[in-house]
């Protein structure tokens, strides 16, 4: 663990070395095609960042709405009243910022179990890190989670905080 540190007291900081500092950005006016580019070229995230001409984050383009996008334009898509109209919302959309979501963040300062919280609570692999101007600096990945958690799984190690 970053500094024999227990996970409980450990920092995005503490693992800032081992992070992806070079996340995938792109600007909002971009074609959701460079979007896809992008994740084709950096495979150790599934998502593509929006930021602004200062490189401030604006929002944040996964695989899942790409893929449900692709699934529209073949026609896979579930029968019903609902879904046609999500189909008539989202298929002929074309720019990235027509599709990004505005998600949450963290800091170098956010504790990880904050940041486990996050991606538990939200159904997320990976964060936006961004720094006290909203810059974004990094992206924080579950596999830096796994890596410092695997030792809680150690024999006789629980560190449960009720």
């Amino acid at each position: 663990m970053a500094d024999d540190k227990r996970f409980s007291d450990l920092l995005v900081a503490d693992v800032y070395e081992t992070m992806v500092k070079t996340p995938s950005r792109i600007k909002k006016d971009a074609s959701i095609r460079d979007a896809i580019e992008l994740m084709i070229q950096n495979t150790l995230s599934r998502k593509v960042y929006v930021v602004d001409d200062d490189g401030k984050y604006l929002g944040t383009v996964n695989s899942e709405t790409i893929l449900r996008l692709i699934g529209y334009r073949v026609g896979v898509r579930d029968s019903g009243g609902w879904s046609f109209i999500r189909f008539l919302r989202d298929a002929f959309k074309e720019d990235v910022g027509s599709i990004m979501v505005k998600g949450r963040t963290i800091s170098r300062d956010t504790p990880l179990v904050r940041a486990t919280e996050i991606m538990v609570t939200d159904h997320l692999n990976d964060l936006p890190v961004v720094d006290e101007e909203g810059k974004l600096i990094g992206e924080l990945v579950s596999l830096e989670l796994f890596m410092q958690g695997r030792t809680l799984f150690e024999p006789g190690e629980k560190q449960v905080e009720l």
